[in-house]
């Protein structure tokens, strides 16, 4: 370790004495680190953005997807063959048949879940009554989705029988409403017949705008909510299907376990899929990362190249200084050393500053604010494997562009050390 430390300490004193010569080849190096650095952490981050928007429109990895198939009954002709089906009568309640799924997904444990209601809801705006969409979810809804509220708050247990629904709507509603004040205002709710049937209804939240989402005006609501609108009631309203989300290495125990619970119902059998996928099926941003990263390391290898025909010539200047350390005992292994050494202590601190350049840019306000602006909400720190990338490219430049002056040194002489 001693060794090692001195050698360190002996190649930052050459490159010292000799920084004008290398200088600008060390330049080419910082900049290609920098550059490799930059694109694989602002790669990571894109496709962190690229999943999150994603799973706005999927849910997150892995959301799976619980619908009713019904159970079919066929009629047999004389000959065997099925001719026709026919669905079974269903005699069970919407809350009925929320008790039996929900129960069997409770007894795995699965504690983010939550329904789907849809329907249409018709509201008093300031352009007059106006249709829009409602769903009707639970409280986790909005943490499988990645929904967050930009003013006011999300739904709560709390809000499932309130007498005045409350509603969490996105921004064209809220601006349709006349920006009422959160959780005070009330607005007017109509059945979907006319006039004479409303309710009062009050804003609690309002999502930022989205323009990968807000394709109308939609609202959302507590899922148990959903029957005392105006013109609904339970007979009217069926859940559409139920989501839970499980760890990505429980998928597929989970499917098969509800699959198999839920095989033989009063409604019939469930299909259980999964509804999200991941970046890495986006094949396209992955061919666009290695090609940048590809010009990178061009970058990079030209940057040795300049560094290689910069340390031949620093060797040719040396040979007195190598051949009086050859006549005190220097070994060949001491002298390849200490001049791969100083190759390499100069490319790592080449991109330690290109590294350091790199997470600056990528982390910069303006950057970051881009990022927010595709989607990322929950922004990561900057990649640890493009950090420890990008030194290790640097130590392997060095490694690569002080081999040959290194190997040169080693066959000088005490007697050219005489003759120069």
């Amino acid at each position: 370790m001693t060794g090692l430390l001195a050698s360190i300490v002996e190649a930052y004193g050459e490159l010292r004495v000799n920084k004008g010569r290398i200088l600008l080849s060390l330049i080419g190096v910082a900049f290609s680190v920098f550059a490799l650095t930059a694109v694989m952490g602002a790669g990571g981050m894109l496709g962190g953005a690229l999943l999150q928007s994603m799973e706005k429109s999927g849910g997150r990895d892995t959301v799976l997807s619980l619908q009713p198939m019904g159970d079919m009954s066929f009629e047999v002709d004389e000959f065997g063959n099925e001719i026709g089906a026919s669905a079974p009568s269903d005699d069970l309640t919407t809350a009925e048949q929320d008790d039996l799924v929900l129960e069997q997904i409770d007894r795995l444990g699965i504690t983010q879940r939550t329904r789907q209601v849809y329907s249409d809801l018709r509201i008093q705006t300031t352009q007059g009554v106006q249709t829009t969409a409602v769903n009707g979810v639970d409280p986790a809804y909005a943490t499988m989705y990645r929904l967050q509220v930009g003013q006011g708050r999300w739904l709560a247990d709390s809000d499932r029988h309130r007498l005045a629904p409350a509603l969490v709507v996105n921004q064209p509603l809220y601006e349709a409403l006349g920006s009422p004040d959160l959780g005070t205002e009330p607005i007017t709710l109509y059945g979907a017949t006319g006039a004479q049937e409303s309710e009062q209804a009050i804003v609690i939240g309002v999502l930022p705008a989205d323009p990968n989402t807000d394709w109308g005006m939609q609202a959302y609501m507590a899922a148990d909510g959903m029957p005392t609108l105006p013109g609904m009631d339970e007979n009217s309203l069926t859940t559409s299907e139920y989501l839970v989300w499980v760890p990505p290495e429980q998928a597929d125990s989970v499917r098969a376990q509800l699959t198999q619970a839920l095989s033989d119902t009063p409604i019939g059998a469930f299909d259980v899929y999964p509804t999200s996928f991941g970046v890495e099926e986006m094949s396209i941003y992955k061919v666009f990362g290695y090609a940048v990263a590809g010009v990178a390391v061009v970058i990079l290898l030209l940057g040795a190249l300049g560094l290689v025909n910069i340390s031949l010539v620093t060797v040719r200047y040396r040979v007195r200084e190598i051949g009086i350390r050859r006549s005190y005992g220097a070994t060949g292994g001491r002298i390849f050393f200490g001049v791969l050494m100083e190759s390499v202590v100069a490319t790592v601190l080449a991109g330690a500053i290109g590294v350091g350049a790199a997470v600056a840019l990528v982390k910069a306000p303006f950057v970051t604010d881009f990022f927010r602006e595709q989607g990322l909400q929950d922004l990561p720190p900057f990649p640890v494997d493009a950090v420890v990338m990008g030194l290790l490219a640097a130590t392997a430049v060095g490694v690569l562009a002080g081999a040959l002056p290194a190997l040169i040194a080693t066959r000088i002489k005490v007697i050219d050390a005489i003759r120069s």
